[in-house]
């Protein structure tokens, strides 16, 4: 459980390694920076949810069960964001926040960039969601294949991580956010890591294929929710039309990751 706990650990410190990274070098704030970065990782996180969550969900389960479960995975995230958004005084989405503007466009326009309170709120309960599949995931290799198929599991999940988590910390940060309370917050999903991949490989050891399915597809249908409303604006209104391209190349390299550790 101790060598679980580990790597599900070490597959998520992604997050913090980005966060170290953008502030390190805080040109990474720049907002045609930001948002390339959150179109690259909003096209690795599509490619994930359709390769290795949907995919393997519907090769265990059927249509079924994976239907079901994006739609459930959909309506969790939903309600936890309206939840969250109901005490006090709504933030609107297009509100900024100190830090967010840098001046006029070439149009005349303010351009904006960074997340806004809310957007960051939303991320940060999209990167939960994001991580708890993927370290049941490395919980249960270690019980399903050898060392080696979970380090390979690890190393892709690591690497993949890396684009998407400098992205969102540049976001966090251009938006106003200090930098410890951005780390704290990685932190704390670096340690859910731990947890649920120790999880993984106790209690959800001979799961059926029908319940581990629906695990994963609960987790692509939140995690579309959030590329599609959180992730892609900020990289639209950062890139523009370049948003689709650099969000294609996102995908193909996160696809690669998976065809190469043989996922």
């Amino acid at each position: 459980m101790l060598e679980a706990a580990l790597f599900g650990a070490v597959a998520q410190f992604a997050l913090v390694v980005g966060a170290l990274l953008v502030w390190k070098f805080p040109g990474l704030k720049k907002p045609v920076i930001v948002g390339a970065l959150m179109a690259f990782g909003a096209g690795a996180v599509i490619s994930a949810v359709s390769i290795d969550l949907v995919a393997v969900a519907y090769d265990e389960a059927g249509a079924g069960p994976t239907a079901l479960g994006i739609g459930v995975g959909c309506l969790i995230y939903f309600g936890i964001i309206r939840l969250l958004e109901r005490p006090g005084k709504q933030e609107q989405p297009a509100d900024a926040v100190p830090g967010e503007v840098e001046g006029a466009g070439p149009h005349g326009d303010l351009a904006v960039h960074g997340a806004s309170k809310k957007e960051a709120r939303n991320l940060t309960v999209g990167m939960v969601i994001d991580g708890v599949p993927e370290s049941i995931a490395v919980g249960l290799t270690l019980h399903t294949g050898a060392a080696g198929v979970s380090a390979a599991l690890v190393g892709s999940i690591f690497i993949a991580a890396i684009p998407e988590a400098i992205g969102i910390a540049a976001a966090l940060l251009a938006g106003g956010i200090a930098f410890g309370a951005v780390l704290l917050r990685f932190s704390f999903i670096v340690v859910l890591g731990a947890v649920f991949a120790a999880v993984g490989y106790s209690l959800l050891y001979g799961a059926s294929d029908s319940t581990q399915a629906m695990i994963q597809s609960v987790a692509a249908g939140a995690l579309l929710v959030v590329v599609i409303n959180e992730m892609i604006p900020i990289a639209v209104r950062a890139v523009k039309g370049w948003a689709g391209i650099i969000g294609a190349a996102g995908f193909v390299f996160s696809a690669i990751l998976t065809w190469v550790s043989g996922g």
